[in-house]
């Protein structure tokens, strides 16, 4: 887990798992809300809820949780597969229920094109990117930060001056970004 987030007494965590959705395996997401406490100066966890978060033909990777004083909250994530280049997306989250209905908060604009996504940099290839995602309360909202892709380029764009940015909208080795975005759940 990347981050935990504690509301109402009650930790709450996520991490990348394999999931069966729509008859196949991919990418998704464990969930896990544990009850702490401290009995005779012994600190004591009891797992009170936990599932899974998964999208047929998709693939949903670095989650992180945030829950603001109401118990209302979203899951933040990237999502890729089906009809999706990397996109930042979110699910509802509450205490109650676990995870909800998944929402896009960036659509991505086109496929990862990073220098480690090669053969050359690993066999098989898995790009460095998509590591990130957190969560920060401000009040009753919450901000996400999810990576995507937000642009897309032709290789004329690509080699035009200066060289590799496309127009300034990306480095030359990689064109990942993070999108910060704000959820009044």
């Amino acid at each position: 887990m990347q981050q935990t987030t504690f509301a109402g007494g009650r930790l709450y965590g996520a991490l990348d798992t394999a999931v069966t959705v729509g008859g196949a395996v991919k990418a998704g997401i464990g969930w896990y809300i544990v009850k702490p406490e401290i009995d005779r100066g012994a600190i004591k966890a009891r797992l009170d809820k936990q599932g899974q978060l998964g999208l047929a033909g998709n693939n949903l990777i670095y989650p992180a949780i945030g829950l603001n004083s109401d118990g209302k909250g979203v899951m933040a994530f990237t999502l890729a597969g089906d009809g999706f280049f990397p996109t930042s997306a979110y699910s509802a989250f509450d205490g109650k229920n676990g995870a909800g209905a998944i929402f896009v908060a960036a659509v991505g604009l086109g496929p990862q094109d990073g220098f480690s996504g090669y053969k050359a940099f690993g066999n098989p290839p898995r790009p460095r990117w998509g590591d990130y995602g957190a969560t920060a309360v401000d009040g009753k909202n919450i901000w996400i930060a999810s990576e995507y892709i937000g642009q897309t380029c032709t290789l004329a764009q690509y080699e035009a001056t200066p060289f590799g940015s496309c127009g300034g909208t990306r480095t030359a080795l990689a064109n990942w970004g993070t999108r910060i975005s704000l959820v009044k759940p």
